[in-house]
């Protein structure tokens, strides 16, 4: 296998595991967010959301090709022609396409979320990091799509709790693309709290 044929093979199966892996997780937030909020930390009126309000309800996803390909299927989209660099480039677009949802631009909202520093020195305190859908998102794995990532700014730096520590982002989400060192987020977010979740008693 060259170095080309290498590079693309191991792209695309990058892009098919964030995919499945966001779609997993973004479609089954409820399930995964088995904590209640603290309404008493948020004054005034905010719009409550969950990842998969952050996609549009009429996108569909498109039909993974590979999962029907036989082996020889499969070994002539990587044979490294251009006939096959090229399928594999409209596949790849296709699996990274994440439209965000213009309907929350402007919006005082309240997500559930996992912080993912940008840079992993030990960083405890920041004004700047990622809010993703699970734990580990943009580290331990592929990033999720960029309807997926949120890129949060705040005035003033805040304390980062564990990355293993779910907590309430609270601001107002802007449907803007940033573009970081650990992924490409589709909306932005001007914080204005973070603060715990509290487990059901």
């Amino acid at each position: 296998m060259n170095n080309r044929k290498a590079i693309v093979s191991v792209s695309v199966v990058a892009s098919v595991a964030a995919l499945v892996l966001s779609l997993l997780f973004a479609r089954s937030a409820v399930a995964w967010w088995p904590f209640s909020g603290d309404d008493s930390e948020v004054k005034g009126q905010v719009t409550e959301l969950l990842w998969e309000d952050l996609i549009p309800d009429d996108f569909v996803q498109p039909v993974n090709p590979l999962i029907d390909m036989t082996q020889e299927e499969v070994d002539k989209l990587l044979d490294g022609s251009e006939e096959s660099n090229a399928r594999l480039e409209k596949l790849e677009a296709e699996f990274n396409y994440a439209p965000i949802n213009p309907t929350l631009d402007g919006k005082r909202i309240k997500i559930p979320a996992y912080i993912t520093p940008l840079e992993f020195d030990g960083q405890s305190e920041a004004k700047e990091f990622l809010l993703v859908p699970y734990v580990g998102a943009c580290m331990h794995t592929p990033p999720p799509p960029a309807n997926q990532v949120v890129h949060a700014m705040s005035p003033e730096i805040i304390s980062i709790p564990s990355m293993y520590e779910p907590v309430w982002a609270v601001g107002v989400i802007k449907t803007e693309t940033v573009k970081s060192n650990l992924a490409e987020s589709g909306y932005k977010l001007e914080v204005e709290k973070v603060f715990p979740y509290k487990r059901e008693q």
